[in-house]
C-alpha cells in the first residue's frame, strides 16, 4: 500500500473544508436571496395565508394568527395591495391588519376582498358585522360563503339557525350546517351538534349520539368537548360507566388550563372510589387553595 504524505493529507482537508465552507454559505444565502426575489404578494402569501382560506396560495405553508409576523406582513402586503393584489392579499392585509389593532382598516379590506367575492373574507366580514348588530347583512354573507364550500361559513350558518341569529331558529338546517362542518374536521362544529343532541332542547335528545361527537371533537382537541365526554362517561349517560377513561379525558383538559376540569379532579381524589359522582348539576368545587370554585353546567360550555 502506497504511502500518502501529510502534505498531501493537508490539502485534501483544505479541499474538504473548503467544499463545506462554500456549500455552508450556499445553504444561508440562497434562501436570503430567494425572499429578496419574491415580489410583495408572494411575500404576503408567504406571510399571512390562512389555513381556513381555500383560495390561498398552496405553495407557502398557511401561518396562525398568533404567529403573523406584523411588522413583515404589513410591509408585504400593504405593497401587494398597492401594486393591485389578488383579492387573496387584501384579505390577508386585513387579517396583519386586525392582529395590529387597526380595526377599522380591517373591516374596509375584508368588504373589499368580500365584493371580489373572496370565500374567507366574507365569513370574516360577516363576523364583523354581525358583532355590529347587523345579523342579516352577516347571515347573507355566510351563506354565499358556505356556496363555495368554505368550512367557517358552514360553522356560522349552524350558529344563525340554532340561535335565530340574522334569520329564523330552524334546528334542522343548524344541525344541517354543523354537521357539513364537522365533516370537514372542524371540531367546534362537532362540539356544538353533540350539545344540541345533549341538552335536547332544540332537537330529540340522544345522548348516544351526543357521546360519539364529543368523542370525534375531543380527539380532535377541543377542551370542552373532554370535559363534557367526561362528565357522560362519569354517570353512564349515553355511553358505559367508565371512571378511568373519564378521569383521563378531565386530566387532559386539566393540563389544558380549563377551570372546569380541575375542580372536578380535585373534587374527586383518584384515591377516593366511593365518593358520590360529579354531573351537570353541579355549580361549584373545592379549589386548590380550599375555597369554593364555580363550575360551569355542562350544558352552558357552548360556543
Amino acid at each position: 500500500m502506497k504511502k500518502v504524505s501529510k502534505k498531501h493529507i493537508s490539502l485534501i482537508n483544505a479541499l474538504l473544508l473548503g467544499l463545506v465552507s462554500a456549500l455552508s454559505l450556499a445553504a444561508i444565502t440562497v434562501p436570503s436571496a430567494r425572499a429578496a426575489a419574491m415580489l410583495p404578494a408572494e411575500q404576503c402569501d408567504a406571510e399571512a395565508g390562512s389555513e381556513y382560506d381555500l383560495q390561498r396560495n398552496f405553495s407557502f405553508r398557511p401561518v396562525a394568527t398568533e404567529d403573523i409576523r406584523i411588522g413583515v406582513a404589513l410591509s408585504a402586503c400593504r405593497e401587494a395591495y398597492k401594486q393591485g393584489a389578488e383579492p387573496r392579499q387584501t384579505f390577508q392585509l386585513a387579517r396583519v391588519l386586525y392582529k395590529a389593532g387597526q380595526r377599522s382598516q380591517a373591516m374596509a379590506m375584508l368588504k373589499a376582498a368580500s365584493e371580489e367575492g373572496h370565500a374567507i373574507a366574507m365569513v370574516n366580514y360577516g363576523v364583523m358585522l354581525d358583532e355590529n348588530g347587523n345579523h342579516e347583512a352577516a347571515f347573507t354573507l355566510f351563506e354565499k360563503a358556505a356556496a363555495t364550500g368554505n368550512i367557517l361559513a358552514a360553522y356560522n350558518l349552524g350558529v344563525a339557525y340554532r340561535d335565530g341569529v340574522g334569520t329564523k331558529v330552524d334546528a334542522p338546517m343548524a344541525i344541517q350546517w354543523f354537521e357539513r362542518a364537522s365533516l370537514a374536521k372542524d371540531d367546534i362544529a362537532a362540539f356544538n351538534l353533540a350539545v344540541m343532541l345533549d341538552e335536547g332542547k332544540l332537537v330529540r335528545e340522544d345522548n348516544a349520539k351526543a357521546a360519539k361527537l364529543y368523542r370525534i371533537a375531543a380527539d380532535r382537541g377541543n377542551i370542552d368537548a373532554m370535559v363534557n365526554l367526561a362528565l357522560m362517561l362519569r354517570t353512564g349517560e349515553g355511553v358505559q360507566r367508565d371512571l378511568s377513561a373519564a378521569r383521563e379525558l378531565l386530566t387532559k383538559a386539566a393540563i389544558a388550563g380549563d377551570e372546569f376540569a380541575v375542580a372536578s379532579l380535585q373534587a374527586q381524589p383518584a384515591d377516593t372510589t366511593d365518593v358520590a359522582m360529579i354531573d351537570d348539576t353541579v355549580t361549584s368545587a373545592i379549589a386548590a387553595d380550599g375555597a369554593s370554585a364555580p363550575v360551569l353546567q355542562k350544558t352552558a360550555r357552548l360556543k
